[in-house]
């Protein structure tokens, strides 16, 4: 999911009415604060990794950490079943 698509504040029933505010129970602080702890860093650690990859860097893989690695072979298995559900094929199977 992405960030935009949990709350918009100017949107929110529940939030203050200046619109900078979110409303107590925001998803979005949900959200900040799970990318600040420690498994939210290290999602950030294995996305910059991938991202790095992807552009070209050189990158030995015993300057890739075990948890990133798996961090990262979680967020590409991810990524995979995204796609396969996005795709005529997978909505017309019937599957869920």
């Amino acid at each position: 999911m992405r960030r935009e698509e949990l709350c918009d504040p100017g949107l929110c029933p529940e939030a203050p009415e200046d619109d900078a505010q979110r409303c107590d129970h925001c998803p979005l602080d949900r959200l900040d604060a799970a990318q600040c702890a420690e498994k939210g860093l290290l999602i950030r650690r294995a996305l910059d990794l991938m991202g790095a990859l992807k552009l070209g860097v050189h990158i030995c893989l015993d300057e890739i950490r075990a948890d990133e690695f798996c961090a990262m072979l979680i967020i590409a298995q991810e990524r995979d079943l995204l796609e396969r559900e996005k795709s005529p094929a997978w909505r017309g199977s019937g599957s869920t």
